[in-house]
């Protein structure tokens, strides 16, 4: 059968990925339902859908990767890239930034009093950063209460 789809780009990614994954499950010696559990992929429809990657279809296609599955194989499979069109593609974690964590040390914060900044009694220092998905605000109090 004649490859009618080596000028399709999209056609040309999805085969640059499926065989990069195929690749690197191999290496690992690990089978279709192993890799759907290590991208977190329920286990048989995650199983069926990576198998799309890995194979054309009889008419010689190959399924294009959705932007889950690519997020999921740069993000959750150590060291995975592919290259395509003279790029490597892989996730880096940006530096200085950290997955959302909950903190369970915080607690809350009731201020029922004023205090008069008019006067040289004390210092009031208030920061607030916005690191992503929240705000933080830091109330610092150096003052006698009268």
């Amino acid at each position: 059968m004649a490859d009618t789809t080596a000028a399709d780009p999209q056609q040309e990614f999805a085969r640059a990925f499926g065989d990069a994954l195929r690749q690197y499950f191999d290496s690992l010696g690990k089978g279709s339902t192993e890799a759907a559990t290590l991208l977190g992929l329920e286990e048989r429809n995650g199983k069926n859908r990576l198998n799309t990657y890995f194979r054309d279809t009889p008419t010689g296609r190959r399924t294009e990767p959705s932007a889950q599955i690519l997020y999921l194989a740069c993000t959750k499979l150590p060291r995975f890239n592919f290259e395509y069109a003279g790029y490597r593609i892989s996730a880096v974690k940006v530096k200085g930034r950290r997955g959302r964590k909950e903190s369970s040390d915080q607690i809350p914060f009731t201020f029922d009093r004023q205090f008069d900044l008019a006067m040289d009694a004390g210092n009031v220092n208030v920061k607030v950063k916005r690191p992503s998905g929240k705000i933080e605000v830091v109330v610092s109090l150096d003052a006698k209460a009268s």
